[in-house]
């Protein structure tokens, strides 16, 4: 039988991310058509990149560039960390021990993710995490890349 880390390496597309609030699941700050990536590789390694759609460009083509207003913009419309990653087989999650993180406060945190896995599919659920200013907990639907 191949286990469930087995199962879970390789790239996922991101279909949707939405929160639990209250029992109800609302879209997320990004809103409806974010894109993202989800990578893990085989050496216990992972990585993630998720966006809003529709990103406004930078006034400058300087790669350092970009107003205040510009950069606070961008990171507000993109999320991305990675590090390393471990399964828990009989508990059905999935930590991410960060090395990197675009928001600072989870970088070098472990992050639990608990799996719900078909053959195509992939749902992530966090615990209760504050969300501006609720618990929420965040859903995050992938899908096999091809």
């Amino acid at each position: 039988m191949i286990s469930l880390r087995e199962r879970l390496i390789g790239t996922w597309r991101l279909v949707s991310w939405g929160v639990l609030f209250e029992r109800v699941e609302v879209p997320v700050p990004m809103g409806r058509g974010a894109t993202g990536l989800l990578t893990y590789s085989p050496d216990g390694y992972m990585s993630v990149n998720i966006m809003a759609p529709n990103r406004p460009k930078f006034a400058s083509s300087d790669f350092m560039g970009g107003t205040a207003n510009e950069k606070a913009e961008a990171f507000e419309t993109f999320i991305g960390y990675s590090g390393l990653y471990e399964v828990n087989e009989e508990g059905r999650f999935v930590t991410h021990d960060l090395q990197t993180c675009s928001y600072p406060n989870w970088s070098n945190t472990i992050q639990k993710r608990f799996i719900d896995l078909t053959e195509d599919r992939l749902r992530l659920t966090s615990p209760p995490v504050l969300s501006d200013g609720k618990e929420v907990i965040g859903v995050l639907v992938w899908s096999r890349a091809k």
